[in-house]
């Protein structure tokens, strides 16, 4: 969804046609939060998808644990709900501007509208459902020790097991309802940003490239594009005025990485809303 069409360059263009792998760096800590919560349910649906194996449920439920810990930690729904209306705001002010899709920008308030009813309905934190639930507690209490979440020392987890995969799957979607409609918000809100940034084409001279982000923008987030063909990857250092990037030889990986000497062509990918 491009709210703005962006000519490419004859660069990114002979560049886009290659494999590419995309590095994404968040540049606050509450788009770090939603990618992680973007991850951690990715990883969740894929294990509960289609004919799903027994391990399956297994795995699930250890990302059910990761998500409750992630959202213990933080109130991850009303960084949503803020987030929401700050990106809502940005949406209503751009709808005055003639060269946008007033269409998408629609669309993306509807979206938004439709998320934030849905947060509004659930009660209290994200993951209280499961705060007094005997069952997840007594495996969030052994999901600490390696190999702690087993049949011989929890039995109820061993009985779990044995139930129909139709049982445990209805489990899975039940206690993971409430991450599943906080993602769905956080992941449109990532969608919105990762479209509305700046793409240029760099070079990094010798391995290394240095910027400083205009002051004027609040940048959510950064995007990193090469060819598959380069062995190396980008490791990124950004705060709030500047960013650098260090291009690492990935020949080696048992070991620390050198930086590549050697000019780099890279996409650069900035995105604010």
């Amino acid at each position: 969804m491009a709210i703005y069409k962006q000519p490419l360059s004859e660069e990114i263009r002979r560049m886009s046609e290659l494999r590419m792998i995309s590095y994404e760096q968040p540049l606050n800590e509450k788009i770090r939060l939603f990618m992680r919560l973007e991850l951690l349910m990715a990883r969740f649906q894929y294990h509960i998808s289609a004919d799903p194996q027994p391990e399956n449920t297994v795995a699930a439920l250890h990302l059910l644990l990761d998500l409750y810990n992630l959202s213990a930690r933080q109130d991850v729904k009303s960084e949503i709900l803020k987030e929401i209306d700050r990106v809502g705001q940005s949406a209503r002010l751009l709808l005055r501007d003639e060269a946008a899709d007033a269409a998408k920008l629609d669309q993306v308030l509807e979206k938004l509208n439709h998320h934030s009813d849905v947060l509004y309905q659930q009660r209290g934190q994200l993951g209280n459902h499961l705060k007094n639930h005997a069952f997840f507690n007594s495996l969030r209490q052994r999901s600490t020790l390696p190999g702690g979440i087993n049949g011989f020392d929890l039995p109820l987890f061993n009985y779990w097991q044995d139930q129909s995969i139709h049982v445990r799957l209805e489990d899975l979607q039940e206690w993971s309802a409430p991450y599943k409609a906080a993602n769905a918000a956080a992941h449109d809100i990532l969608d919105v940003i990762r479209d509305f940034g700046a793409r240029s084409d760099e070079v990094g001279k010798d391995g290394f490239f240095q910027s400083t982000l205009e002051g004027r923008k609040a940048y959510q987030m950064m995007r990193v594009e090469l060819p598959m063909s380069l062995d190396c990857f980008p490791e990124i250092s950004a705060g709030k005025q500047r960013f650098t990037l260090r291009f690492v030889n990935a020949d080696m990986m048992a070991d620390r990485g050198k930086q590549i000497k050697k000019d780099i062509h890279f996409t650069l990918v900035l995105c604010n809303f």
